[in-house]
Formats: structure tokens, sequence, C-alpha cells
């Protein structure tokens, strides 16, 4: 079986996140744990203010066979120093340093723990790319091994749940038979049915990791680079300068739903930490990990992420919070964001709400996250500015989760062009169209922690590949796995 060249994008500069593999939590064989609290996780339907952060209680439903444990390790490379250029802004980084579970999910021929959902036996789904050969399936935990010709099989690019085989599925009596306590709604059979939902294992014990080859290329929708908005945050990472990350957002930036954030197997990072420990890996940093002490802000790892010779620290601020809007972001700015800003500076913020302001107008949204911008750069001038839009909530919803929220981004990218008239260094990251395209080879099922409106850890590392792909492009190899 041949294996493919690893690739991670260019620039990967900064934010060279790209995409930790399901397996990040384990860094150089050690699974961390945290006394942090609060998942913050926001499930509020259109027809309500979006302002609460609390969900209800919800009992997940067990899949037979799975194992809640791991054992995860990562791999580590052996570094060497990679020059290159993009736009003209020159990157000084180890190309070797990451996890090959991190490679580009847009470029190579080697797809690696992609998540389906199976309703029955029989099955056949879709995957991102048309599959010319299964080198595994996994549970989502990574320990459950499954079997070619017994289990599944390889039918016309699509993998099929064959019948007897003994992979999760749900059964669609039970996917579509949930109780009047379920706040998610879609259509079965003509009719607007109670359909299954849940955080935490709700839907990952669903789920199944699939890592395949592939000969064909990705057509739809890749984000553009926009490396030269963050020259000065590059220079200091080539130089070794100290920096510090602020992310700020509703409940997928706050973690929802990462199995680290939610702490079971695989123990993979939400995306801002998956970003973040990526480019400590690229540039030679070590991360410091603040705790908030603000109610409701995510879990962190317990100790600090270090590596010999560091170069400099990158220190990481999560303040998100689950269920929050554009407005409630504004309004809590100076207890969530200000005194973060006054003690540690500012080098790159990435501001990443939307999902929870499904009623709103994009115009309002915008003006609304641009008073957000312009407060922190009163604080710290020289702030890279990265807007995410946000992916879109479940399409097949019919109780008011999927509203204006893919309506949002070309305001965000209008506010973005507002914001570099004025000389400052602003993008937008855009999850909408991302998360669309792959809507186009997936249902959401197949990638959703609680089938409403939060990534699973493989949607996790599609967002941090989308912010890959704005900070870098034209592909840096690396040295072969193995």
């Amino acid at each position: 079986m041949k294996k493919l060249h690893l690739f991670v994008l260019c620039a990967v500069f900064f934010l060279a996140a790209c995409l930790t593999g399901v397996l990040v939590s384990c860094q150089d064989g050690q699974t961390e744990t945290s006394s942090a609290t609060g998942t913050g996780t926001s499930t509020e339907p259109q027809g309500s203010a979006f302002a609460t952060d609390t969900e209800p209680e919800t009992e997940p439903v067990t899949a037979p066979g799975t194992d809640t444990e791991t054992d995860m390790t990562t791999e580590t490379d052996t570094e060497t120093e990679t020059e290159t250029e993009t736009e003209g802004i020159k990157l000084n980084i180890k190309a070797d340093a990451l996890n090959p579970l991190m490679t580009s999910l847009w470029s190579g021929d080697e797809v690696r723990n992609e998540t389906v959902m199976f309703l029955d036996a029989g099955e056949a789904k879709s995957l991102l790319y048309r599959a010319d050969c299964i080198l595994s399936v996994t549970g989502y935990d990574g320990k459950r091994k499954y079997t070619e010709g017994v289990d599944y099989a390889l039918q016309d690019g699509k993998i099929v749940a064959l019948e007897g085989g003994a992979l999760p599925t749900i059964t669609s009596a039970k996917y579509y038979g949930a109780d009047s306590t379920s706040l998610l709604m879609t259509k079965y059979n003509g009719k607007n049915v109670y359909t299954h939902w849940g955080e935490g294992r709700a839907m990952t014990d669903w789920q199944v990791n699939v890592t395949y080859t592939h000969s064909d290329s990705w057509e739809g929708y890749r984000q553009t680079c926009e490396i030269g908005q963050f020259a000065g945050l590059v220079d200091k990472l080539n130089r070794g300068e100290d920096v510090t990350f602020i992310f700020y957002g509703d409940s997928i930036t706050n973690g929802a739903s990462a199995s680290f954030v939610y702490n079971y197997a695989p123990q993979q990072y939400s995306y801002p930490l998956l970003l973040t420990q990526a480019l400590a890996d690229l540039f030679g940093y070590n991360v410091h990990y603040v705790q908030t002490g603000l109610n409701g802000t995510s879990r962190i790892p317990n100790q600090d992420y270090t590596v010999e010779n560091a170069r400099g620290t990158i220190t990481y601020i999560n303040p998100a919070i689950g269920g929050w809007n554009t407005q409630q972001g504004l309004d809590n700015y100076d207890s969530h964001v200000k005194p973060f800003i006054e003690q540690y500076g500012c080098d790159l913020f990435v501001l990443a709400f939307g999902m929870n302001d499904a009623g709103g107008a994009p115009r309002t949204i915008a003006a609304t996250q641009k008073k957000i911008l312009n407060r922190v750069l009163e604080q710290s001038p020289a702030a890279g500015l990265l807007i995410v839009s946000t992916m879109v909530p479940n399409p097949d919803a019919t109780n008011g989760w999927y509203g204006n929220q893919e309506k949002q981004q070309k305001s965000l990218q209008s506010l973005a062009e507002d914001m570099r008239a004025r000389n400052a260094s602003c993008a937008v990251a855009c999850m909408t169209s991302v998360s669309k395209a792959v809507l186009e080879h997936k249902s959401f099922r197949d990638y959703s922690g609680n089938n409403i409106n939060h990534p699973n850890d493989f949607f996790s590392r599609v967002y941090a590949q989308c912010l890959l792909e704005l900070l870098g492009k034209n592909p840096i190899p690396l040295r072969k796995n193995g």
C-alpha cells in the first residue's frame, strides 16, 4: 500500500494549525486532564433570544462495544528548518514538526479519520472523496477496529455497513423516533418528527473513523490565503518573540463538541487548541494556557505545552461562552476580553460569533462585530484580526435552528474590507462556505457532535484547516512517515 507524502500548507505560518489529527491531545504520549469546568454548549432554538448557555440534561445513547479508554500516542519526527516565501512574507518553520494526522484534507491522496454515521445496516455513505481503498475503519475513540468484508465494504467509492456486521447503526426508528423532549425536529416520511440529538457521546458513539486513499481532487470551495494581512505576527514568530492569541466567540470556539473539552476518548482538542499547538510545533514555541476564571469558559490542558529549546511562548486565552450571540459578545467585552488584553496584550484576535444569531440581520451582526474589533484595536492597535464566519447548522432542522447563518459571511467580508481600509490587519475565515461545500458530500450527522450546531472532532479539524488555508498556501512537503 503506498504511503502518501504528507503536506502542510505553506505558511502555516502562524495558525499553521493544520487541523491536528484526531489524537492531538496526547502530546508526546501524555494525555492531559484539567479541572476547568463549563463546556458552554449552545443549543437555543431560533425563536428564543439565544441568550442562555445551559442545556437540558440528555441521556446519551450508548453504542454497543464502545471503549471509553484511549492509549494513543503521537510520533515525534526529526525537525528540519524550511524557509519558504508567501506573498513576499518569509516564513521559517520546522516543516516536519507536525503530527501526520494534521495532513491537509484538501491536498494529497489520503484522508485520515473522516467520520460517518450509519442509520441502518446496508446503508452506503459518501465520503469527502470517492474512496479508492479503505485503509482502516475504527470506532470514534480509535480503539475498536472493524474488518472489511465482515463489517463494511467499499462499493462505488462509498463505505457500506454490512448486514450482520459490527459497525454501530442507530437505526432509523431510533434516530427519527426521539421523544418530545428533543430539541431537534426534522422531516421524515413527509412529517416533522422529533429527531435524535445530544451532547457528549450521544452522536459520536454512533460515528466511525474512516481512513482511505483517493485519486480525485477537491473541487468544492477552498479557503483563500490572506497571510499578507498578518505580516506583523509572522515577523514576531520568525524572530521568536512571545505572542498572545485570544479566541472569542460562542460554543464552537468554546470547544463544543470536541472530545477533549467533554473529557472522553480520543481527547482531541477543539479548533483553537489545535491551531495554537500546531503553530507552537512549527515555530518551536511553548504554549502557556491561561485559566480565565470566568464561569462557563472551556476546559484547557492542565499543563503548559513545552518544547526543547523553545524560541518563544504563545499565550493562549479563550473566554468564549456557549450560547452567546454577537450582541452578548459586545456587552461582555469589558469582563471577558479587556482585562486579558490589558495584562497580556494581543497579537491575534479570533472573533467567531454567529451561530446564535440565526434571526438577526447580517448587516446588524457585522456592525456589532465591528464594535468588538474596534475595542480590540483601541487596546492593541497592531493586533491581527481574524473573523470566522460560522458553519451552517443542521440544514434538515425544521424547528428554527437554520436561519440567517449562511447569509452572514458576505457582510463579514465587507466588514473585513472596511477594517483593512483603515489599515487594520483583518481577514475572514469562510467556514460558512467550507461547511456548505462539505454538505454536498456528507450528511450533517456524519460530522456533527450534537446533530444541531456543533462540530465533532473531525469537523473541528476542518475548522482548523480553514484557518490554516487562510494563513498559508503552496504545500510544504514533509518527510514520509516511516
